[in-house]
């Protein structure tokens, strides 16, 4: 079973990692210099939506056997479908733009296939590992890349200029606030947590642990956003594809150790396969609740294997990167929305039947 600060730091990571590839990019080209605005803005509707949730959703079992249990094997199949989709296109964009990103900073005379398959092999060795290990990785993580982090914004404080930031509204109201909407992506993996309710004591580590992880996953994705918009001024900011990457690289501590990013890559590559190895192990276990098989293991190699095809179709990284703006664009509707429609069905089913 999971703890209560396992289910946290899975989450917190979850939420956090794709700021460590491009996903701040797409923030400033929608924003400009107010994506911090737009950061704040949908953490709190992360935080309404969520609230709405844990009003719902008071039932022991995640939203596939929730399905079952109101609708049928029918219903409990359409949405282990839709949830499978939902997840396996939020993980998509990372299993194809991490190999990219360490082509280019890393290794740039490796042919990409390469990179994919040792990082594909890494992702199903951790599945294979369980969830219990992997949530026990990330309470070890987690505090560690905490600290990091920390002292990554300190030593980035002489690069800050405030006037970065100005004008406050960046690229207009309408961006932030409308069409900035679809940044509720950031919070789309709060579906997985709903996943992981049989790995949990009772449900109330679910909504106390989802709570938080919005709250805090909040904070650090402002934090980015903020140092990244007070570091490089607009629309400079718009044209880096690893924002945060680019971010390390303006510390410099002394001659002895003039760059930082020995550390963030060591942070980097833990973080994302922690992440890779958690959304494996619960695309596996959708899976196997959706058509009521006994075991999810074996279905690890061939759903990394059909998702490792799909990843390699764009080709191009610019193309990849369309692919990701699309998928974020509407991935945060189904994700957020999901648990709550079950529920409410579920509590409607009850009422009638009374």
């Amino acid at each position: 079973m999971l703890s209560k600060k396992q289910l946290v730091a899975i989450t917190i990571n979850a939420i956090t990692v794709k700021m460590l590839i491009t996903y701040p990019r797409a923030l400033f080209v929608l924003c400009g210099n107010a994506a911090w605005i737009n950061v704040i803005y949908c953490t709190l509707a992360a935080v309404l939506i969520f609230f709405v949730n844990r009003l719902v959703y008071k039932y022991d079992y995640n939203v596939i056997e929730l399905a079952e249990m109101t609708g049928g094997k029918f219903l409990k199949i359409i949405t282990g479908i839709v949830v499978f989709i939902v997840l396996g296109l939020n993980f998509f964009s990372i299993l194809r733009i991490f190999p990219e990103m360490i082509r280019l900073v890393l290794l740039q005379n490796t042919y990409l296939e390469v990179i994919v398959l040792s990082f594909v092999a890494a992702l199903v060795i951790g599945a294979y590992c369980g969830i219990e290990a992997i949530g026990r990785a990330h309470t070890i993580f987690i505090p560690l890349a905490g600290i990091v982090f920390t002292i990554f914004i300190v030593l980035l404080i002489p690069s800050f200029k405030i006037e970065n930031i100005f004008p406050i509204l960046g690229n207009g109201p309408y961006n932030i606030f409308i069409k900035g909407i679809s940044s509720l992506s950031i919070f789309s993996d709060l579906l997985m947590l709903n996943i992981l309710i049989p790995h949990m004591k009772n449900v109330e580590y679910y909504r106390s642990a989802g709570n938080k992880s919005v709250w805090i996953g909040g904070a650090f994705v402002f934090l980015i956003v903020v140092a990244y918009s007070m570091s490089y001024v607009y629309p400079v900011s718009a044209n880096f594809l690893a924002p945060v990457y680019q971010l390390e690289r303006l510390i410099n501590l002394s001659d002895f150790f003039s760059r930082f990013e020995a550390v963030f890559q060591f942070i980097w590559s833990v973080s994302i396969l922690l992440y890779g190895s958690l959304y494996l192990e619960v695309l596996s276990e959708v899976w196997k609740e959706s058509f009521g098989l006994k075991f999810s293991k074996p279905l690890i190699i061939p759903i990394i294997t059909v998702l490792t095809g799909a990843i390699l179709l764009p080709n191009s990284l610019n193309n990849m990167i369309i692919w990701e703006y699309i998928i974020n664009k509407w991935i945060y509707i189904p994700a957020l929305a999901i648990p709550i429609i079950i529920a409410v069905t579920a509590r409607i089913k009850r009422i009638k039947n009374k």
